[in-house]
């Protein structure tokens, strides 16, 4: 049975609001990387944020993962350091979704 024209579900389009940010921490995180692109130390955006370890972790490894950021473990003496830096991709990214985010804002 042929479908007439127009009939069947609509093909979406590219989703807008990438959900690797859209997610409240990761888009705190990167919008704090973004704002100050020096390297923070984990503790420093733990404590800038208000984050448990746990949740900053899991965020980081997450936009880690996908390109965005760069974490780099080193020592202090005996102390362990982690510092996070976003990467051009994670600018770029960034700030496509925050054009996409003005788009969905100016249309409602």
């Amino acid at each position: 049975m042929a479908r007439g024209k127009g009939s069947g579900p609509a093909r979406p389009g590219p989703a807008p609001l990438s959900p690797l940010i859209h997610g409240r921490v990761r888009l705190l995180l990167l919008s704090r990387l973004v704002a100050m692109p020096t390297a923070h130390a984990f503790t420093e955006l733990k404590s800038a944020l208000r984050l448990s370890d746990g949740v900053l972790s899991v965020n980081l490894t997450k936009l880690e993962e996908g390109g965005l950021v760069s974490v780099e473990k080193t020592f202090e003496g005996k102390r362990p350091r982690t510092l996070v830096r976003v990467t051009d991709e994670g600018l770029a990214q960034y700030r496509r979704y925050v054009a996409e985010l003005r788009t969905v804002i100016s249309g409602l």
